[in-house]
Order: structure tokens, then C-alpha cells, then sequence
């Protein structure tokens, strides 16, 4: 029940009108509709096996005046307010048909090739050679190669119904995204009614985060330059974890989730570190990599000589191609190295900038405010002093010219905020600092070369920028890149440029960069707590989590006021709707002995707040609550996950069934047990005291133990 999210509402207040209506049979649900005689008649009249459906399928069952009906009786037998629970089914149910996902129809964008370039999906264009664009189109034709292949395997999985992922790994410019285009937007490629989706504004993982409830099956995820959405900190994290939910979701499915990688990007977030950032990047990526190499092999070259198309473009490239690296030289690599190893002076100090801005930790798209402060750091004493007024236009004019059609090294970008995006909320005002400043304006922004940009990485990667660099990003860097940034100069050693970074960070309300500034400070300056003052005052409360660990952060520097302040700002104003960060506040607060806290968080109800269908973050939530004390939300939450918890983890069911017995609460134990044959795990109800000696020949489907039988009791 996973979309839309109107179809959960439908599903669980039906679920909980049956509940309340003591579970009536089938049959006693039929009769009521059938023997109806109120005044307002009811024009349903649903079968046994359409209630059956309409109570405890996943999808929407039946005509809206069948579930209506069974709403109406049920809502009688419960004694709830009939018109209104009419009512509100009959809304639910028209959302849900109303319901439409994220994205765009792909078909919209086979359309318009404009929507897939550089500026919509990312493919590169080509470069223009004798007026090869006006003829044969701004791309030429495709050359398919070995991975495209297995990428087709991955498509024709979603076709047949079965969501899947895959994500080609290799170099700038290698066609990457041009295959991933290539595999959903060819004509045939997918059936009609599939949309692509993707995410972009604000950021790459707010986006991201944003629109997962709203994904619809037969929805392409485009993760191009899938780093942008797995490696940031702490969001990177909350996407992969989606995305996997999503993936394994089959009320949702088929979801087809293409992304690339560059090889050092792939490397980052699925190799285990200590401390372990990517767990669940590593998970979702694990197994579906496909290789892209950096040139053609004689196969395709051989492909690229027989393709029927007098496009002079891939003769071009088939014969001045160094390497076989056709698609780079069809990217226009050559002419952007070439521009780019005759820039001079200022203009290639602006063009490090960038490059350093982008492989330190920028998003793509980099303020001109900051490269424009950071370049003349980057001169020598001599180019410094020849530097005249127009120096930076000069520098615009040469890095953004387009050459052969292809664009320069910096390309501008609009910067007019997010169009046809949804965004996160944010978090409550009444937690929010008011002095925490509003999200500065960026001006010009830019966006450099993709080639150019892992040129960077490898050739600079031992070069560290001027101080120029690093105060022009404190000022001007988007607020969340600061983080990364921040740890960037730190793990160079540049303690005080991290420092500011940290500080600048938390004021845009970063809590866990608030606890690296409360921990590096204190390792400096031991006895200064207005770092601590500073990140107990401007952190964000939306994730309880990172709150928790800030909390720690300041307990280990004795900060024992800014603990107290944090804490009363937490526990009145944080956001309770994740059950796997409520937790470790509620425990971090009980540890810190803010029992004042723990009241007051306790009394705002975590448990009326968390949803009771994913056992992961029941089950760690009662422990911390029966912990605190807090016996009737044990009680009401363990209630709710007995009867709505999902059961496509057994893992993490198991676990709840051991942590409700360690509650106490053994009603809900036998509830959930209840459930759990007819969802294919009686596996997991076998185990539980009793039950193996008693269903020992198995169960029947009415629920009654399995009378003994025998071999020869076979036909």
C-alpha cells in the first residue's frame, strides 16, 4: 500500500473501522449491506470476495459505492459518526483514483530532445561538424555496445513487472547517460503510460526525499550523477533507504531506478569505512553495476563503420578518435582541453576555482560570487599586479564560448529557484532560531565542463586552494555544501577555514555539522564553550537524531548549560515522525538525565506520531518507551503495529514479536501472530510458545490446527 499515499489513509481507516466494529465475518458484513433498510440506502451491494478485498487488499477494490457500503456498516456496528466516516471514504477513494505520480510521460520527452540534453537529463550534446545538427539533429545516431545489452535486461525486467535498478559506472563522457537514455527513451523502449521522474530543487536530495511518497509504479528514477543523491550527509543516507523501500515495495511496483557513477564516485559509496557513511548506499548499489569503458572496442568500431547514416559527425569521430574514445571526442573533449590548456592568467585561475569548488564539495551549479573571490588567490604576484577592471568579463567571454556546438568549459545556468518541484517542509517555526538567516541569495551561478570537472579530480587532487578559496566559500557556497566543505578543509588541515565553514553551517541549522564544530573547538580550546553556546542555539530540530548526537557532542565538551538548553528545545519542538531518530533522543535525553525533558518530549505522544506499519522503527521506539516509563503508549503504539505492521521484512517482524513480548503486551503478540500465516509466514507463527506441538500438521484455512495425516491420506 505504498501509492498513492491517499490509498494507506483508505486502507487503514477502513482496517480501523473494522477493528472497532469487533471484526464481523464476511458474511455478517454482507448481510448488513443487504438487510439495510435506513434511510439512506446504501448503492453498493459488493459480493463476499469484493469485502474481502475492499478490507484487506492492497490495491482499490471494488466501485466507490461498494466500499462505501462496507464503511457505512462497519461504521454502525462501531458506533462511529456514519456520515462522516462515509464521508471521508468516499474522498480517500476519489484521490486515490485521482492520483497521479511524479515526473513526466516519457513519450514527452522523446518529444523534445532539448528536455534530455545537458540542461534536463544530462545527455551531452554533440558536436555540430558541417552542419551535421541542422540535418541529423543535435544527436547523432546510437551505436549499441556490451552494456547496453545488460542494461536491457534490467529494462525488460520493469516491463514484465519487476522493479529493478541499475547503474553504469565509467568515465565523463563515456555515454553513460546517453545508454540510460537510450534503454527508456527510444521509441519502443517502454511501453506507453511509463513517466520519468527527475529530481533536481532545491538540492538533489531534498528533491529526492520530497517526491518518494509520490512515486507511481511504472516510473523511471533518474539518478544522473547518482552522488549527488547518496553521498551528502545526513540526507544521502534517508534517499538510499527510500529508494530501497521503494524498490521492494510491490505495491509499487514496477519502479526502474537508473542512475551513473563515475568509478571514484562508485568506489566512495560502496566501500566500508570506519565510520561506515554509506550502509545504505552500499545496499542499494550492491550487485547492479555495469561497467562503461572509456573506448570502443574493435566490435563497435566495427558497428560505428557499417551504421547506415551519412551523419559526418561519427565518421568524424571514427577516424580522429585518439584511443577509440569516440564518445568523448563526440562530447567535444578535445576542444574543451585544448581551450582549457591555453587559458592564462585570471582566466584559468577561474577555471580552477571551479574545478577545486566542484571536487572539494560544491554542487554543480557554483556561484559566480564565489569564483569571482577566490581566482586572483590563485595568481602569482606578477599576474596579480597586470589584473584590470574587466578582468572577470574577459574571463566569462572566454570560458563560456561554445565551440563546434558544444558548450564551454563554464556554462551559466538559471538560477530562478525550483519549477515543477516539490520541496520538503521545513521544520516547525517554533523551533527554528530567529536569528537564523534566510537562504542568501545566489546570484550567477555556473556550471563547469563534466570532463573538465573529473580532469580536475585527478590532476589536482594534491593541490590545495589558496586562502582566497576558502573565505570566498564561506561567504558565497550554497548552505548545504558547507558541511563538506567544511570537513574538505579540516581533513586538509586547515582548521580554521573548517572552522568558519562549521560555523556557517550550523547557522543554516546543520545539526550534525554542529556536533563536528562543538568536537573540533573543544580539541583546540578546551575551556571555550561558545562553540557550544553557538550550536545549541542555531541547530535544527528536524532530525531528532543528529540532535542526539549533537547532544553527545556537548555532554563530552562538559558544556552542561548549552546540554540543558538544547535539551529544552528538542524535547518542545522536534519532529517525531521518525521512529529511528525519536529513539536515540529519548535515550540521549534519559542518559543526559533531562527527566524534565523526557517528560515534556513524552507528553508531545512519539507513539500517536510514528507510523505502525515498519516494524525497524517500531520496535526500537517501544523498547526506549517502556525504558522512560511511558507504559500507555507501550501499550497504544504495540496495538497499532499488532494491526498495521508490514510484512515485507520477517526480519525486522521477528524482532517485533520478540520486543512485544519483552513489553508485556501479549494480546498484540497473539494479534500479530494472528496475521501472520495468511502473509506467507508461518515460519515466524510456528516459532511462537506453543504453536509448534499444536500446528504440528500444519493449519487449515479457517485458522484450525491441521488434523494428523499421513503419507497414504494422498491421492
Amino acid at each position: 500500500m505504498g501509492w498513492p499515499p491517499a490509498l494507506r489513509e483508505l486502507k487503514e481507516l477502513l482496517y480501523e473501522v473494522y477493528l472497532a466494529a469487533g471484526a464481523p465475518s464476511l458474511d455478517e458484513i454482507t448481510g448488513d449491506i443487504a438487510d439495510d433498510d435506513h434511510d439512506d440506502q446504501l448503492a453498493g451491494s459488493p459480493s463476499r470476495d469484493t469485502v474481502r478485498r475492499i478490507i484487506t487488499d492492497s490495491e482499490r477494490s471494488g466501485q466507490q459505492a461498494d466500499v462505501v457500503a462496507v464503511a457505512t456498516v462497519l461504521a454502525r456496528r462501531a458506533a462511529w459518526d456514519v456520515p462522516d466516516a462515509a464521508a471521508r471514504v468516499r474522498d480517500l477513494w476519489v484521490q486515490v483514483g485521482m492520483a497521479k505520480g511524479v515526473g513526466r510521460p516519457v513519450s514527452e520527452l522523446r518529444g523534445d530532445v532539448r528536455l534530455v540534453l545537458a540542461g534536463g537529463l544530462g545527455v551531452h550534446p554533440a558536436l555540430d561538424s558541417g552542419g551535421a545538427r541542422d540535418r541529423f539533429g543535435i544527436l547523432p545516431a546510437y551505436v549499441p555496445r556490451d552494456h547496453d545489452a545488460r542494461l536491457k535486461e534490467v529494462v525488460d525486467e520493469a516491463k514484465a513487472g519487476r522493479s529493478g535498478i541499475a547503474v553504469l559506472v565509467g568515465g565523463s563522457s563515456t555515454g553513460k547517460t546517453r545508454a540510460l537514455w537510450e534503454a527508456v527513451g527510444a521509441v519502443g523502449a517502454l511501453p506507453d503510460g511509463w513517466r520519468l521522474w527527475h529530481p533536481l530543487s532545491p538540492t538533489a536530495p531534498d528533491a529526492a526525499l520530497a517526491a518518494l511518497p509520490d512515486i507511481a509504479p511504472k516510473t523511471v528514477v533518474w539518478l544522473n550523477e547518482a552522488q549527488h543523491y547518496l553521498d551528502p550527509e545526513p540526507l544521502g543516507e534517508q534517499v538510499a533507504a527510500g529508494l530501497l523501500e521503494l524498490l521492494n515495495d510491490p505495491s509499487r511496483a514496477p519502479v526502474l531506478v537508473l542512475g551513473t557513477l563515475w568509478l571514484d564516485h562508485w568506489d566512495i559509496l560502496t566501500t566500508r569505512t570506519t565510520p561506515d557513511r554509506h550502509v545504505g548506499a552500499r545496499e542499494l548499489l550492491g550487485g547492479h553495476k555495469i561497467d562503461v569503458p572509456d573506448a570502443f572496442t574493435q566490435a563497435d568500431l566495427a558497428a560505428l563503420d557499417a551504421t547506415d547514416d551519412a551523419d559526418p559527425r561519427l565518421a568524424e569521430a571514427a577516424q580522429h578518435a585518439q584511443g577509440a574514445q569516440v564518445t568523448q571526442y563526440l562530447a567535444g573533449v578535445p576542444y574543451l582541453m585544448a581551450r582549457y590548456r591555453a587559458a592564462r592568467g585570471a582566466t584559468l585561475a577561474l577555471i580552477h576555482a571551479a574545478m577545486d569548488a566542484r571536487r572539494l564539495g560544491a554542487g554543480l551549479h557554483i556561484p559566480l560570487d564565489w569564483l569571482a573571490d577566490a581566482a586572483p588567490g590563485y595568481l602569482t604576484d606578477a599576474e596579480y599586479d597586470t589584473l584590470d577592471g574587466d578582468w572577470l568579463s574577459k574571463a566569462l567571454a572566454y570560458v563560456t564560448t561554445p565551440c563546434n556546438g558544444i558548450p564551454g568549459i563554464l556554462t551559466p545556468v538559471t538560477s530562478s529557484g525550483p519549477r515543477n518541484q516539490r520541496t520538503r517542509r521545513p521544520p516547525d517555526s517554533s523551533g527554528t532560531p530567529a536569528d537564523r538567516p534566510a537562504p542568501r541569495p545566489q546570484g550567477p551561478q555556473y556550471l563547469l565542463a563534466d570532463y573538465l570537472d573529473q580532469h580536475g579530480r585527478h590532476h589536482r587532487a594534491e593541490i590545495i586552494p589558496p586562502i582566497d578559496f576558502w573565505t570566498a566559500a564561506a561567504q558565497h557556497a550554497h548552505p548545504a555544501d558547507l558541511a563538506v566543505l567544511g570537513k574538505a578543509a579540516w581533513n586538509r588541515g586547515l582548521y580554521r577555514d573548517a572552522a568558519q565553514l562549521h560555523k556557517h553551517a550550523t547557522t543554516h541549522g546543520n545539526p550534525y555539522t554542529a556536533a563536528a564544530l562543538v568536537r573540533h573547538l573543544h580539541t583546540l580550546h578546551p575551556t571555550d564553550h561558545h562553540p557550544a553556546k553557538w550550536a545549541a542555539a542555531h541547530a535544527a530540530l528536524d532530525n531528532p537524531h543528529a540532535v542526539a548526537g549533537l547532544l553527545d557532542a556537548l555532554r563530552e565538551a562538559g558544556a552542561d548549560e548549552q546540554v540543558t538548553v538544547l535539551a529544552e528545545r528538542a524535547a518542545a519542538h522536534t519532529a517525531l515522525d521518525n521512529p529511528l531518530a525519536v529513539t536515540p533522543l529519548l535515550k540521549t535525553l534519559r542518559e543526559a538525565g533531562a527527566d524534565e525533558q523526557v517528560a515534556v518530549l513524552l507528553a508531545r505522544d512519539p507513539a500517536a506520531h510514528t507510523a505502525p506499519d515498519s516494524p525497524g522503527g517500531v520496535t526500537p521506539l517501544l523498547d526506549a518507551l517502556r525504558e522512560a516509563g511511558a507504559d500507555e503508549q507501550v501499550t497504544v503504539l504495540a496495538e497499532r503495529a499488532a494491526a498495521d505492521a508490514a510484512f515485507d521484512n520477517p526480519v525486522g517482524v521477528a524482532a517485533l514479536l520478540k520486543t512485544l513480548r519483552d513489553v508485556g503486551a501479549h494480546e498484540q503478540v497473539t494479534a500479530l501472530a494472528e496475521r501472520l500465516p495468511a502473509a506467507g509466514h508461518f515460519d515466524l507463527f510456528i516459532d511462537l510458545r506453543g504453536n509448534r506441538e499444536r500446528f504440528r500438521f500444519g493449519r487449515e484455512p479457517d485458522g484450525g490446527a491441521a488434523p494428523s495425516w499421513t503419507w497414504s491420506d494422498m491421492d
